[in-house]
């Protein structure tokens, strides 16, 4: 994958349930619909843990992606545990390159309500086209704006200034 843009998508897979809202969601069909054409339409190769390559431990994979990947786009909707806790790393690793995504019902988790926060609707469990096509064209445009500038998406950079952001060698990295 040397000289790949990449963007790793931290998700539920499948259909999930947003216990604020009561409402069922198709998380793939978000990927599917939105994400990944966004992500490639901005040039950069779309991978999700569920399509990790790697005969060894998904953990040390996902682990290298959340330091290595040029972007991470984390859609929190339904507030998945590990989802958020992917997010929290990321944070913790990189000062920028990171956007968060929540289908717009149900509210912000207090420690993410300062974000930047891209939403989109589900119309019952799926996406409609219209809301598909809206969603990919703001998406890409979101994704070229972050990656084209260095400006702290990170809480954690933006309000402790001595932070150091974790480098990872090419033996740790190789996908």
């Amino acid at each position: 994958m040397q000289g790949k843009k990449i963007c790793f998508v931290i998700m539920g897979f499948g259909k999930k349930t947003d216990y604020e809202t009561g409402n069922v969601f198709d998380l793939d069909k978000t990927y599917k619909n939105i994400i990944s054409p966004a992500v490639t339409a901005a040039g950069f190769e779309c991978i999700r843990a569920d399509e990790i390559q790697d005969s060894g431990i998904i953990d040390k994979s996902m682990y290298a992606l959340l330091i290595h990947a040029d972007l991470v786009i984390a859609d929190i909707s339904t507030y998945n545990p590990n989802a958020i806790y992917e997010l929290g790393i990321r944070h913790a690793v990189k000062p920028h390159t990171t956007i968060i995504m929540k289908e717009e019902g149900g509210k912000i988790p207090f420690d993410l309500d300062h974000s930047r926060i891209f939403k989109y609707k589900h119309l019952g469990v799926d996406i409609g086209a219209d809301e598909s096509t809206r969603c990919i064209t703001k998406l890409t445009i979101l994704i070229k704006s972050t990656t084209s500038n260095s400006n702290i998406d990170s809480p954690l950079y933006e309000y402790i200034k001595d932070v150091i952001p974790q480098k990872l060698s090419d033996d740790e990295y190789h996908l």
